[in-house]
């Protein structure tokens, strides 16, 4: 019987990818996400999906969504691509969470968003922990809307370009 709330943590590539998993669609707005330097963490408060809890995981159908903290320690910066456009309250979408070695034994991590916004964090180590924090709650958007909703913006933009 699986948990009723996650409590996952990372210390290496292999790890962060169970992690990435778990938060893959999960929903953010810039304003809940924070850096400390002189802490040197990184912590953000996503809507992520508990696909886990699905009978079948690619159905959206009764799909739960609960609050859930995402904490880098060791951060040395951060830095970002793409952001500009995204106001505090505008909400983002994870894709994934992808690993790449930096120069002089740094290793970049990339919170990959929707529309190509990146957040890179750059550290020597990975040390990572994510944390349901809230109850779950039915979803109120499922990844089945947004990707019905993408579908069909690009049906509709190609229709207008006839």
């Amino acid at each position: 019987m699986l948990p009723e709330k996650l409590r996952l943590r990372a210390a290496d590539p292999e790890d962060l990818a169970v992690i990435a998993a778990c938060l893959q669609d999960a929903r953010i707005s810039l304003n809940e996400m924070v850096y400390l330097p002189a802490e040197r963490r990184f912590a953000a408060m996503f809507a992520r999906y508990r696909r886990e809890h699905q009978l079948d995981p690619l159905s959206c159908e009764g799909l739960t969504e609960c609050q859930a903290a995402l904490v880098f320690e060791e951060i040395d910066a951060v830095k970002h691509r793409r952001l500009g456009a995204a106001g505090p309250n505008q909400e983002l979408v994870l894709l994934t969470i992808a690993t790449e070695p930096g120069r002089e034994k740094l290793i970049h991590i990339d919170l990959v968003f929707q529309g190509d916004a990146i957040i890179q964090l750059r550290t020597d180590r990975i040390a990572c922990r994510l944390e349901d924090v809230g109850p779950p709650v039915p979803s109120r958007i499922t990844p089945c809307d947004h990707f019905a909703q993408e579908f069909w913006e690009q049906v509709d933009a190609g229709s207008a370009r006839r």
